[in-house]
């Protein structure tokens, strides 16, 4: 297999380990991230494995940094067959600072900080990869992360969900921009994914971890990070504008996620 994917986010936890699940499938990694230690970090868990990957240092929120960086990849391995953006998160991406707080006590830079990662990050980096795929004419794989918070709300994250849902609209309507170009644009919505730090043998843990999905079971990032390993497969070839959800049933609930 010769086909490059570009992966945003891929030194965090659900970055990382979608990176290394597509490594194993043969597929050449771009590492993006905005810190290079993390990088670093993934880069040395696909070359373990006998994978393919560089590694580069991004700041999504900016469309030039985003468009040269996206080039320099397209140069580097001579393609870009799949793009996946997963950098992105709640408040803790506006500082240490930062409080979950109803909309009418926000604010502007928190609102200012999620709004560009999560939305506008989708934004640049579909845009530009989709221009590096419309030229090569091979089709391509285009992923955006949403998240079941787009989808039923919750308090005190009014910034988060809207962020998340302009994601499954830009999927939609871009999937109907792309179709003629044999580019497949989906979204992936995660509920509660689980880090390893997370003590399951306290109260909160549990509920944490195995009391917000119907399931009742704990996601990790491999869950996750199946899910993507589909999506960007010949198998889901016919499948484009979709937002899939993965999280064990949250978003069935009748109050939303909170």
């Amino acid at each position: 297999m010769n086909k490059v994917a570009i992966i945003t986010g891929a030194g965090g936890y659900i970055g990382g380990e979608t990176a290394v699940t597509l490594a194993k499938q043969g597929i050449k990694i771009a590492v993006c991230d905005i810190v290079p230690e993390t990088i670093e970090k993934t880069v040395k868990k696909i070359e373990e494995i006998g994978g393919c990957a560089k590694g580069y240092i991004l700041d999504v929120t900016q469309s030039k940094d985003v468009d040269q960086v996206v080039e320099k990849i397209a140069s580097d391995f001579g393609r870009v067959d799949i793009m996946v953006h997963i950098a992105g998160g709640s408040l803790r991406i506006a500082g240490p600072e930062a409080k979950y707080v109803p909309l009418t006590e926000q604010e502007d830079y928190v609102i200012d900080r999620v709004l560009k990662v999560n939305l506008y990050g989708a934004f640049w980096m579909s845009r530009a990869a989709a221009r590096v795929m419309i030229r090569q004419g091979e089709g391509g794989k285009i992923i955006n992360f949403s998240s079941a918070v787009a989808i039923n709300g919750l308090a005190t994250c009014c910034d988060y969900a809207a962020s998340k849902g302009g994601v499954i609209s830009l999927t939609k309507a871009l999937a109907k921009e792309l179709g003629e170009h044999k580019i497949n644009v989906n979204s992936v919505a995660p509920g509660v994914v689980c880090r390893d730090e997370v003590d399951t043998t306290t109260e909160y843990g549990r509920h944490y971890a195995y009391e917000t999905n119907l399931l009742g079971e704990k996601c990790t990032a491999q869950d996750i990070a199946n899910l993507v390993e589909f999506l960007v497969s010949d198998k889901a070839r016919f499948i484009t504008g979709q937002t899939y959800v993965c999280d064990g049933g949250r978003t069935l609930s009748m109050k939303g996620t909170d």
